[in-house]
């Protein structure tokens, strides 16, 4: 009888609303990523936001389950105070450039690669030797560079941020700024927790939702993150096995070359334009036909000298970030993927030196 019944109910429609009324967990129509809220950005629309990112997440394959379970996404605005800090050291692209500053270069890594960064990095060399070797041997990728990376991104691990992740991406898709990058990483730091990857509490990271070790946002966990120790897991932010396996994974995936180093700083024999130098794939030249428009080495010590001859047969570029009165550099294709993880020049000479200098002081 009772089976009679409600099947009579289910034709009618009415177990819809027997089964809804059984639970106050919400069904979230599904949004395609582009499109477009229209309320106005205040504070007081902030849940009926995050109630609209959820329903791109649905779109993208996330489980009413677990867009349920994630309640307690707050405004962070100190998220949006450091975002706009860091708009506000942009250039207006309608303003005219300022003249390039000699010590560009040297101001930069005088502030970010102290000698007190490389003591420590030579000594959580021999402290985490086993794991590096064990990600450089599986995916490729030297030591110094795994060290480098993890030292300059998170002090070795010791500075991941606190901020929960789920609430600094909402804030800044909201905030609007760069609304589309961070509405997908909105999306795909659910995605993470729909696939039981890590627990909300544990999802802690910096005011841009960069998360663990590494650093890695979402997107990035979710394309390069590796289990380093075969647990099972792909922990960035308590295990090393797994840093370091994620670091490699990322490099190696986007064009590392184990047998290469990043560059070496060079030295102009004679002025050369401008219009030579940059990463652009058809600005390349060999090691020989930067020589003859007189380029050489800058610093000719056993260490330089055994770089360049590791890069005798490799494509080359000449790298100018301070134009024609800062310092040069010859890199190889290992310094454009280093600008894969982050698109500054300065970033990217800092690993390499930085890599350089681990290595003489482990020696």
């Amino acid at each position: 009888m009772m089976s009679n019944i409600f099947r009579l109910l289910s034709v009618t429609g009415i177990s819809c609303l027997i089964l809804a009324g059984c639970s106050n967990k919400k069904h979230y129509d599904e949004l395609v990523l582009d499109e477009t809220y229209t309320k106005p950005r205040i504070l007081a629309n902030f849940n009926d936001y995050i109630a609209f990112l959820k329903k791109k997440a649905a779109g993208a394959g996330v489980s009413d389950k677990t867009l349920n379970n994630q309640m307690g996404i707050n405004y962070i605005t100190r998220a949006v105070e450091l975002d706009q800090q860091q708009a506000a050291k942009k250039r207006d692209p309608n303003l005219p450039p300022p003249p390039p500053n000699p010590n560009g270069v040297t101001n930069y890594l005088n502030k970010v690669l102290t000698q007190a960064k490389v003591n420590i990095a030579v000594d959580r060399w021999w402290k985490y030797q086993a794991q590096l070797e064990n990600a450089s041997q599986k995916y490729g990728v030297q030591k110094e560079y795994l060290m480098a990376l993890w030292g300059m991104e998170s002090s070795f691990g010791r500075y991941q941020g606190n901020f929960d992740v789920l609430s600094v991406l909402a804030t800044l898709a909201f905030d609007g700024r760069r609304e589309k990058l961070f509405t997908q990483e909105f999306i795909n730091a659910m995605k993470m927790l729909d696939s039981n990857t890590i627990s909300r509490s544990e999802m802690k990271g910096s005011w841009a939702g960069a998360m663990g070790q590494t650093q890695f946002m979402p997107t990035s966990y979710l394309k390069y993150a590796a289990d380093g120790n075969n647990d099972g897991k792909k922990d960035i932010w308590k295990n090393e096995y797994d840093a370091f396996a994620s670091i490699a994974t990322y490099l190696s995936t986007v064009g590392w070359d184990r047998n290469l180093p990043w560059g070496v700083e060079v030295r102009l024999a004679k002025p050369i334009d401008m219009v030579f130098s940059g990463i652009e794939s058809h600005k390349a030249k060999s090691l020989a036909e930067w020589q003859t428009l007189g380029v050489y080495l800058a610093y000719p010590n056993g260490q330089e000298v055994e770089k360049l001859s590791k890069l005798n047969n490799a494509k080359l570029w000449l790298v100018r970030p301070n134009q024609e009165v800062g310092r040069a550099f010859l890199v190889s294709n290992n310094f454009r993927t280093i600008l894969d993880w982050n698109k500054s020049n300065n970033f990217a000479i800092s690993i390499g030196k930085f890599a350089d200098r681990i290595l003489l002081g482990v020696k």
